[in-house]
C-alpha cells in the first residue's frame, strides 16, 4: 500500500466527511408541522419509531421509469411520525459531492387518549392540516428523489462507492429511531483504488470473499446501526453493448454486498438488479 494511495484516500474522505458535516451543520425540518395548530393543548412529540434514508448514487444514469419507481417505493413506504432523508453522493469534483436535498419528520398522529384533552375546533384544524401534509411529503419527497439522479453525463468519474458507503452508514446509525432503513440506487459496481469490479470495461465476476478481505484491509468501514438495506440499480451498466452479466457474476455481487452490511452492522434485505421486485416493509 503506497503512500500516494493513503494521501489521496485521506483526501478523498476528508472532502466527503466535510460535505457530511456541512449538510448535519444545516440540519432542518422541510416538512412544516401541524401541532402549532393545536396550541396550548398540544401533546409532547414522541421519539420517532422509524427512519427511512433515501440514498442516491448520482453517478448511475437511470431511465424515467426506474426513477419513478425508486420514488414510489420510498413514497408508500412512509408513515405518521417518520423521519425522512434524501441524500444524493457522487465523485470527489466540482458540485458534484454529498449533497441532503430533503430531510425532515412526518407529524405523528395524536393519540385517542390524546384527543379527549383537546378541543374540537382545534382537532378539526389539525386532522385538516394532517391530510395537507400528508399530500405535501409525498410531492416534496417524489421530487427531491426523482430530481437528484444523474444526468448520465460522461464528465463524471466513477465513484469510490465503499469509501462513500462508509460515511454515509454512519449519518444512518446516528438516528435515534428504532427502525433503520436505507433505500440505496447504486449500480454497486466499486471501481476505486481499493479494488474494481470491472475488467476491460465489462462488469468481471468477483471473488465475495477475497473482496471482503481487501475491504478490510484498507480499514475502511462503518457502522450502519441496525439498518435494514435495500438495493435498487445493482449491475446497471449503461453502455448497452458492455451491459451483459451473467447469472454468477450477479450472485457473486450480491454475496459480496451481503457479507459488506453484515460486516458493518446492517443487513441487506432487498437486491434489485436493476428493479427491486419487493416493497420495503
Amino acid at each position: 500500500m503506497t503512500s500516494g494511495w493513503r494521501l489521496g484516500t485521506a483526501l478523498s474522505m476528508l472532502i466527503l466527511t466535510t460535505s457530511l458535516i456541512a449538510v448535519e451543520a444545516q440540519a432542518r425540518n422541510d416538512i412544516p408541522s401541524c401541532y402549532g395548530t393545536l396550541g396550548a393543548d398540544a401533546p409532547p412529540i414522541s421519539p420517532s419509531e422509524r427512519s427511512l434514508f433515501v440514498i442516491i448514487d448520482e453517478t448511475v444514469h437511470a431511465d424515467k421509469p426506474l426513477k419513478q419507481a425508486f420514488a414510489r417505493k420510498a413514497i408508500r413506504f412512509i408513515g405518521p411520525g417518520d423521519e425522512l432523508h434524501v441524500l444524493k453522493f457522487g465523485a470527489y469534483i466540482d458540485n458534484h459531492y454529498t449533497t441532503q436535498p430533503f430531510e425532515g419528520r412526518i407529524d405523528p398522529a395524536v393519540t385517542e387518549s390524546q384527543r379527549y384533552a383537546i378541543s374540537k375546533r382545534s382537532l378539526s384544524k389539525f386532522d385538516t392540516c394532517l391530510y395537507r401534509q400528508a399530500g405535501f411529503v409525498k410531492k416534496r419527497l417524489a421530487a427531491a428523489i426523482t430530481d437528484n439522479f444523474g444526468d448520465g453525463a460522461t464528465d463524471i468519474p466513477k465513484t469510490e462507492l465503499i469509501g462513500n458507503l462508509s460515511i454515509l452508514g454512519r449519518l444512518v446509525a446516528r438516528s435515534d429511531a428504532n427502525e433503520k432503513v436505507v433505500l440505496l440506487f447504486s449500480d454497486m459496481l466499486e471501481n476505486s483504488d481499493i479494488t474494481s469490479f470491472y475488467h476491460r470495461g465489462q462488469v468481471k465476476r468477483i471473488t465475495p470473499e477475497e473482496e471482503l478481505e481487501k475491504l478490510k484491509a484498507s480499514g475502511i468501514e462503518s457502522d450502519w446501526g441496525g439498518a435494514k438495506v435495500y438495493v435498487m440499480g445493482a449491475g446497471l451498466v449503461a453502455d448497452n453493448a458492455k451491459a451483459y452479466r451473467s447469472q454468477t457474476t450477479m450472485d457473486a455481487l450480491e454475496d459480496f454486498w451481503h457479507d459488506y452490511f453484515t460486516h458493518n452492522n446492517a443487513s441487506l434485505a432487498g437486491w434489485g438488479t436493476p428493479m427491486l421486485l419487493i416493497d420495503l416493509p
